[in-house]
């Protein structure tokens, strides 16, 4: 989930704000009718000096839920972090310890953003990152 600094950052970056509309357009197939509607509406507001928090909070939302990364805060290695829950997966619950499994069949290098908060906290379960590098 997008923090308050980086949606309010955004909203008062109109020219930021279209080019993320635009690249989330133009690269993410599996969209929404919606989502795409709400792109293309923010794409044909070429004039607009600044964006509502609403529309921050939205397009940040499709960003996290579609686009995946390499590395956690902290310069985490996804691929590392995976391995490293998988390998301690006893530790965990067994609804957590399914979702790493089921992570690591979609792919052993990446995740999609949305997930990242889940994939630290269980890092943090199975000793794979210390408290006071998880943020």
């Amino acid at each position: 989930m997008a923090s308050w600094q980086e949606i309010d950052r955004i909203r008062k970056d109109p020219k930021r704000f279209r080019a993320l509309a635009e690249r989330l357009l133009a690269f993410i197939q599996e969209l929404t009718d919606w989502e795409r509607d709400f792109l293309s509406s923010i794409m044909a507001q070429g004039d607009k000096e600044e964006f509502t928090t609403r529309q921050s909070e939205k397009l940040l939302q499709i960003r996290d839920d579609y686009e995946t990364v390499m590395e956690l805060p902290g310069k985490f290695s996804v691929k590392i972090v995976l391995r490293d829950c998988k390998e301690g997966r006893l530790e965990l619950l067994d609804h957590d310890e399914a979702w790493i499994l089921q992570l690591i069949t979609i792919s052993e290098t990446t995740i999609r953003r949305k997930h990242v908060g889940r994939l630290m906290r269980c890092a943090r379960q199975v000793h794979a990152i210390e408290e006071e590098y998880a943020d």
